[in-house]
């Protein structure tokens, strides 16, 4: 199918030789067997994206035959020749962003190959389309919801073995590699109330499944590259007015890329703020929230932060996330991850077979095990971070994601208060 209103930016003409080749050139490439490739590499800009933000001639170039006898690789688009000699036969020519792929970033990503023939004695022009292959997703918030609560956190699960965070400190968006088919996302919050210090929890499903699927390059009814998803938080006013919040309001929109449509996206709460079960193959239990002095976060019972978690299919991942009101806190968090690879608590540790977070807190004269891979119970001590939390006041949340041997997550959170 091909796509109406189609935007190439930054088109790159890098030869354009094919009217201006010479009878005794032909002769000459024609008993080489070999022809000339000219390349243009353009991006197809979906309407999401500001345009003309990205420049494709310092995007690397591929040029590979397609029975893999022959590679030649150029690490830019200026870097091609204007005209390129190869032998004929068939070939793929690639082309992306001049960075490396990853699940979450702060900018799109762009992504195209074209399958050519070279003929010999002939010039073929190529003409190499980037597509963008990252999703940016973001989140608003209405003025009742910002005066509502104090803090929050916000995991956005699509069945990876990663998730998104958002929080109070940051950023309104991140651009997101949908690896596999996602046709669900799962929206996990946890809010502190300004007024009473409760935490307010909610789980959503967003789902993208519809009659009507509009295209970028190809037909999908999944999240896909392009599209852009918008979340917005806020809270029911009646409840605002009295103060009692016992839920939030969500709704969210996805904007084509194609086009530029937006149509809302169908949201699910489940009842009575209960997760989904993944029907009971996932179990964790979370421990009452617990405040202390930082007088006694040395001498607590180590115990009262137990995460107890079965997994009947086995334990693929573990992931922690600790958000805390202190911004001190997360500094020392972050400083944490500099000296101990594999040990971000501020962006999500992984703790299956992080022997890392062994010798972190091993360092503190505090011990932990971590799981090996297809175990089906574990037990998280959070109460072996007091001592470390107890150096600043203030409420650090604990969030606990864990994925299955088949893909099914299910999440908690501990909530540790240091008074002063």
């Amino acid at each position: 199918m091909k796509l109406k209103n189609i935007f190439l930016v930054g088109t790159v003409a890098v030869a354009g030789l094919s009217s201006c080749v010479s009878e005794d050139m032909k002769n000459d490439l024609e008993k080489a067997g070999t022809g000339i490739m000219t390349l243009d590499v353009s991006l197809l800009e979906p309407e999401t994206v500001t345009r003309a933000q990205t420049e494709v001639t310092n995007f690397p170039v591929e040029v590979k035959s397609v029975d893999g006898s022959y590679t030649r690789k150029y690490l830019s688009v200026a870097e091609v020749p204007a005209s390129v000699e190869l032998l004929a036969g068939d070939y793929i020519v690639s082309s992306h962003s001049n960075l490396t792929l990853q699940k979450s970033m702060d900018v799109p990503y762009y992504q195209g190959d074209e399958t050519m023939t070279i003929r010999r004695g002939q010039t073929t022009d190529v003409d190499v389309i980037c597509k963008m292959l990252n999703t940016h997703i973001s989140v608003n918030y209405g003025e009742d919801f910002l005066n509502a609560f104090s803090g929050w956190t916000i995991t956005i699960d699509d069945g990876s073995e990663t998730a998104i965070y958002f929080d109070n400190h940051s950023v309104n968006g991140y651009y997101w590699y949908f690896e596999n088919q996602v046709e669900d996302l799962r929206v996990t919050f946890r809010g502190t109330l300004a007024s009473s210090g409760d935490v307010v929890t909610s789980y959503s499903t967003l789902n993208k499944s519809w009659d009507t699927v509009q295209k970028y390059g190809d037909d999908s009814k999944y999240y896909r590259g392009g599209d852009a998803i918008e979340i917005n938080l806020g809270v029911n006013p009646y409840e605002a007015s009295s103060g009692k919040i016992t839920d939030i309001i969500i709704n969210a929109y996805v904007t084509f890329a194609e086009t530029g449509d937006e149509v809302e996206l169908e949201v699910t709460n489940a009842d009575n703020g209960e997760e989904p079960g993944n029907d009971g193959l996932i179990a964790i239990t979370i421990p009452d929230p617990v405040t202390l002095s930082a007088d006694e976060s040395a001498t607590a019972d180590p115990s009262s932060g137990d995460v107890v978690m079965h997994a009947e299919k086995g334990l693929k991942s573990v992931m922690v996330h600790v958000e805390s009101s202190s911004d001190e806190m997360m500094e020392q968090l972050a400083a944490v991850a500099e000296g101990y690879e594999g040990v971000d608590l501020v962006n999500g540790c992984e703790v299956v077979e992080n022997q890392n977070l062994v010798e972190f807190l091993g360092g503190l004269d505090r011990q932990i095990t971590v799981p090996n891979t297809g175990d089906t119970d574990y037990t998280f001590p959070v109460g072996q971070f007091y001592l470390f939390l107890g150096i600043l006041p203030g409420t650090h949340n604990f969030v606990m994601t864990v994925t299955d041997m088949d893909g099914n997550t299910k999440s908690g959170t501990v909530v540790v208060t240091i008074t002063e």
